[in-house]
């Protein structure tokens, strides 16, 4: 009797905690999201404190469900100078409505800049779609494409490159007229492009005198969702052309590379020991 008891309580505990670690999946690892506060730029210099906010892999599929809503309440409670959005905004099986639903509870005052990533081609509709959303509520839409931004009287040189799996980035061209800047700043969707660009940067400076050289200083990225599904200390599986790249904080020196976990999820709609992100520089100029 008494060991029919315990199999009774110990099937009792699996099935509890299984029900714990299905909740936390499907729901509490993107609901109680993480911001993620970091202090960059040159803090020592007594310069001026831009907040910078990245989001990345929202992955907007039929409906806004509520933790989008938090998200955008928790954007609009920041304030930041401004918003990056490293790609993957739609899901491959994703539709606009929902995405144009989060854009319109942003307040509009806020500088937003994105790129694509590799499920927005592939979703419902076409990137020119996608553009035209993001157009309608005030987001810069870069897609191998520089722009200066002036932030709190700061400039900010912001450089957008297409998708490095399902686009064609053209580096080269796009920093073809862009000098040495002060604070230049590169978007990518899949962190494993850096590589490429670093490259591309040595030889683009060997070129230039000393005064023109490129000088970008971070490069932000998403696409891995921090590895979505994983065991402490383990990353089962990461998208394709992540490289080794997980999240966090990468490369030795400029430009330094941040691979955020992002906020959404892909192909199996949860989470686990990967909680959903939001991002926040203060970069000090």
């Amino acid at each position: 009797m008494k060991r029919n008891n315990m199999k009774w309580a110990l099937g009792v505990l699996a099935l509890g905690a299984a029900g714990l670690v299905l909740l936390d999946s499907l729901f509490l690892e993107k609901y109680f999201f993480e911001v993620k506060p970091f202090d960059i730029g040159n803090k020592s210099r007594g310069g001026k404190k831009l907040r910078i906010l990245l989001l990345t892999d929202l992955h907007f599929r039929h409906h806004l469900f509520p933790y989008y809503r938090k998200l955008a309440a928790k954007v609009n409670q920041l304030q930041p100078d401004l918003l990056f959005v490293t790609g993957d905004t739609l899901d491959s099986t994703g539709i606009i409505k929902p995405m144009d639903e989060f854009f319109s509870l942003l307040d509009q005052q806020i500088q937003k800049v994105a790129i694509p990533g590799n499920n927005d081609y592939k979703a419902d509709r076409s990137l020119e779609h996608l553009k035209a959303a993001y157009e309608k509520h005030q987001v810069d839409f870069l897609v191998n494409e520089s722009k200066a931004y002036s932030v709190q009287g700061t400039r900010v040189m912001v450089t957008g490159l297409d998708d490095f799996i399902e686009g064609e980035s053209h580096f080269k061209k796009v920093v073809k007229e862009v000098g040495r800047e002060e604070h230049h700043l590169l978007l990518v969707h899949s962190p494993l492009q850096q590589e490429a660009v670093k490259e591309k940067i040595t030889q683009i400076n060997r070129e230039r005198s000393a005064a023109d050289q490129l000088n970008i200083r971070y490069v932000f990225a998403g696409h891995t969702h921090g590895g979505q599904i994983r065991l402490p200390g383990y990353v089962p599986v990461l998208p394709g052309m992540s490289g080794d790249y997980v999240n966090g904080w990468y490369n030795d020196s400029a430009p330094f590379l941040y691979v955020s976990r992002g906020f959404g999820a892909s192909t199996i709609p949860m989470r686990f020991d990967a909680r959903s992100e939001v991002t926040l520089f203060n970069y000090y100029t």
